[in-house]
């Protein structure tokens, strides 16, 4: 058949060309504001080798140890880092390719201390629940990086949460996975574990991702600074970003906002290449605002959904992969408020072409808590995404002029036998009748969520680990003076 117009070839819904709200003009303003704080007002960095390296390609650092960073550096620096990387997993069937033409990674969130459940509500966070989310993680079909911090557990010593937590996301899933980059000893000690789990200890390729986070207005601590060192000397990919709060840590304005995390990411960025030409990098800008009202940190808005596409497009502009975005809310429990705001910047996260997401599911309250529920809703939010995403084929079979000219006017298809794949199917949304609904328990959509868990748990595998790297996780732990269980 020919479709219309005379073409003969396969026809189809277009790909979704990336979302952006700046001109090139902006592009250029934001920059240009930037790298005037970068090269004339400087970052105050906590840290004398940090300094040093500047000094040493030409930078000037003040008595307060605020470095101006030369537009040359930066420009260098930009060059140096990859566009694109592959961010390998210990099962190399699960690598994940990084920026480029690659979907998304995604990963569960990231620190938060408290876990909102259906039936105790909002408690402080335990093992028990790391080891919950860690799971939901590898068998969620829409989570395709394990993540770390997945949340901040109570019952464990702060000089032992971190091989606590990558132990279970490294034994618990053979995803990729995230460590600590804030402090150096720790960020060695979490690369140390890594290079056991994937038996290469020389960490030969990129197979963790560390997290930076500056400190705005305009400063970056010692311990995120010697652990971003630590992460570019292994050759480690870093997700450099500033979290600034446009009228708290930053100025009164988006743009304003904007440009000055820029900068301060521009400068991790910069140190790390100086450190480690060539080490991969993820550009980060996850701003958002206050509520003027409360004072309170707002994640869940327009504000912070247009901050997304802005930081997707300077990620673009210098030529580096990036994250933003992810299933945010300002929520405090699981309520229409935190289903539409998760969603708002999901679909913007997904349409802006992000390529890492951080926070993709089980956030609410601004950060501070996960919830196992939410977490698969916010699965099935991507899963609804992705299938937008894919579109329908027009091949001309696909239309179906023949099966049209088969049924009566006012007649039905009800008979037909429907292509796999053809519609969506949710795994947790109730799409029956309100009778057929009734008839089946009339459970709410948190109740489906909480089913949802449940069996995603009972369909729980752990991956196999071999014995040897097990017990060589263990002595490593030993060595270092920390027992972990």
């Amino acid at each position: 058949m020919t479709l219309p117009g005379g073409v003969n070839k396969p026809a189809g819904t277009t790909d979704i060309a990336p979302l952006e709200r700046l001109d090139e003009r902006g592009l250029e303003a934001i920059h240009e504001a930037s790298m005037h704080i970068v090269a004339d007002l400087g970052i105050q960095l906590d840290h004398e080798r940090a300094r040093a390296v500047f000094r040493a390609c030409g930078a000037e650092v003040d008595d307060d140890d605020v470095v101006t960073v030369p537009r040359e550096v930066i420009k260098e620096s930009l060059a140096a880092a990859p566009s694109e990387f592959v961010l390998h997993a210990r099962n190399p069937e699960k690598d994940l390719p990084v920026g480029g033409d690659a979907g998304p990674v995604r990963a569960p969130g990231y620190g938060p201390p408290y876990v909102h459940t259906l039936g105790e509500g909002r408690r402080r966070s335990r093992l028990s629940d790391y080891e919950t989310l860690t799971k939901l993680a590898h068998v969620e079909d829409v989570i395709n990086c394990t993540g770390y911090s997945v949340c901040e557990p109570v019952d464990v010593d702060g000089r032992e949460k971190h091989f606590a937590m990558l132990k279970r996301s490294l034994a618990l899933s053979d995803q990729p996975v995230m460590a600590t980059a804030r402090g150096g000893t720790r960020a060695r000690e979490c690369l140390d574990m890594v290079g056991i789990a994937v038996d290469d200890r020389d960490l030969g390729k990129p197979y963790v991702a560390g997290l930076v986070n500056t400190v705005p207005p305009r400063r970056i601590d010692a311990e995120m600074l010697a652990g971003l060192m630590a992460f570019a000397e292994a050759g480690q990919p870093l997700l450099v970003s500033s979290f600034t709060m446009a009228g708290a840590s930053g100025p009164e304005t988006l743009p304003a906002s904007i440009a000055q995390a820029n900068a301060e990411t521009l400068v991790g960025i910069a140190l790390a290449q100086q450190i480690n030409p060539g080490t991969p990098i993820v550009y980060g800008v996850p701003t958002s605002n206050i509520d003027t009202r409360y004072g309170s940190l707002s994640i869940g808005s327009p504000e912070s959904a247009l901050v997304v596409t802005v930081a997707a497009q300077l990620g673009r502009y210098y030529g580096v992969p990036t994250r933003a975005g992810g299933g945010l809310t300002d929520a405090k429990g699981l309520d229409y408020q935190s289903g539409f705001e998760s969603m708002l910047v999901q679909a913007v996260t997904d349409m802006a072409g992000v390529d890492y997401v951080l926070h993709a599911a089980g956030i609410l309250g601004s950060y501070e808590t996960v919830s196992p529920e939410k977490f698969v809703l916010d699965c099935e939010a991507l899963r609804y995404l992705d299938r937008f995403r894919r579109g329908f084929s027009l091949d001309p079979d696909r239309l179906q002029l023949e099966r049209i000219a088969e049924v009566e006017p006012a007649g039905h298809f009800l008979d037909a036998a429907l292509e796999e794949g053809e519609f969506f199917n949710p795994s947790v949304i109730d799409k029956r009748s309100h009778s057929d609904w009734a008839a089946n328990g009339r459970k709410s959509t948190m109740e489906r969520a909480r089913d949802r868990v449940e069996r995603q748990l009972d369909a729980y595998e752990r991956p196999r680990l071999d014995p040897d790297v097990e017990r060589d996780l263990e002595a490593y732990v030993a060595a270092c003076g920390r027992a972990v269980e």
